[in-house]
């Protein structure tokens, strides 16, 4: 990187070598929508770091179009409800819950649920998601000697904005996990693909279920996860016989109303935990 001072504008600036550090105007656009269709931060943070990608485009002419694009969107940017009802920034949890998962460490906060008390929780941390506007920190509850089978029944959801105080880990010592348990343990990836709208059950399920309509693909592309059993077109219209796995049942019934056409559960079984 180097700084460049340019008489045209009176002010220094960062120099990228090119392929490192630079981002292409698309590239930064992208970004920056992702970031604002979102909504997941205050107004502020995303135009701060919407301000960092702007410095990082490879020239002034295209520095200039990506803040006439996103300064407009920015003006019409709504926060959720919970940034208008308290400054609150949500960037130092995440932080601590990324630094316990890289760590394989301990996590102790104070939480509270819409509408109830503050409660203190121990667990271990897996994976942070983000649904519906929401980060979700997925852990394993641990006891009050910060142990636990890593059973499933054991996981718990944490809503990131729901968290009140992050405390000083009791144990900076990485956990140790015998064979047995590491594969208990769920996966970042069934997590992101095998659970719906956030809502967890307590055993895994198989459903078999058939969709008849016209966005087959989009159903496809927006649960990986799908076995594909059966399948016809009749009239430009697809019927199509599926599987997946999951452990929100609820979530998945929930989840699949936001797409059109008809669907019909042919079985629903519990499964062994994976």
């Amino acid at each position: 990187m180097k700084v460049k001072y340019s008489r045209k504008y009176g002010s220094y600036h960062a120099q990228y070598e090119q392929g490192y550090g630079n981002l292409k105007y698309n590239q930064a656009v992208i970004l920056s929508k992702i970031l604002l269709e979102s909504r997941a931060l205050r107004k502020d943070e995303v135009a701060e770091i919407i301000n960092i990608f702007v410095e990082r485009a490879v020239d002034d002419k295209e520095r200039r179009r990506i803040k006439r694009l996103t300064e407009l969107e920015l003006d019409s940017y709504q926060e959720l409800k919970i940034y208008q009802e308290q400054d609150k920034s949500l960037l130092p949890a995440i932080s601590a819950i990324f630094d316990a998962i890289v760590d394989q460490r301990p996590l102790s906060f104070s939480y509270r649920k819409p509408g109830e008390k503050v409660e203190e929780y121990k667990v271990f941390p897996i994976s942070v998601i983000f649904d519906n506007h929401y980060f979700y920190c997925i852990s394993y509850k641990l006891d009050d000697n910060l142990t636990c089978d890593y059973q499933f029944s054991e996981i718990r959801y944490f809503r990131v904005d729901c968290f009140q105080t992050i405390h000083k880990s009791e144990n900076d010592l990485a956990f140790t996990l015998s064979p047995e348990q590491k594969d208990r343990l769920i996966t970042d990836e069934q997590v992101r693909y095998q659970a719906f709208s956030m809502l967890s059950g307590n055993e895994w399920a198989r459903i078999t279920f058939e969709y008849k309509g016209l966005y087959r693909d989009v159903l496809e592309s927006d649960i990986p996860k799908l076995k594909l059993l059966e399948e016809s077109t009749s009239d430009g219209v697809d019927q199509v016989r599926y599987e997946i796995e999951t452990f929100s049942l609820l979530g998945f019934q929930k989840y699949i109303q936001r797409f059109d056409g008809d669907f019909v559960f042919l079985k629903i079984e519990a499964i062994d935990n994976k």
